[in-house]
């Protein structure tokens, strides 16, 4: 599978919406951001699961600024927990 970087430098406008459901459900409703011209989308429980997956990211980004050893120390206690 291709890798695509998607930078957010907080300029982007962030723009929520869906795609509504077709009639009788042949087609389910889906969630939507758009950020700037790159639109993200899929159910609703897909994308719930990407914005966990986001703020876990961007705490592990703080841990490490705030105390870059601290967090390098745990990262090793956790790789290797008899050392």
């Amino acid at each position: 599978m291709p890798r695509i970087t998607i930078h957010v430098g907080g300029r982007e406008r962030l723009e929520p919406a869906i795609s509504k459901a077709t009639p009788m459900g042949a087609l389910p409703t889906e969630a939507i951001v758009r950020l700037g011209p790159t639109m993200i989308s899929g159910s609703a429980t897909a994308l719930r699961a990407l914005a966990d997956a986001l703020v876990e990211a961007a705490e592990l980004a703080d841990n490490y600024d705030a105390d870059p050893d601290a967090y390098n120390e745990r990262e090793r206690a956790e790789r290797d927990p008899d050392h």
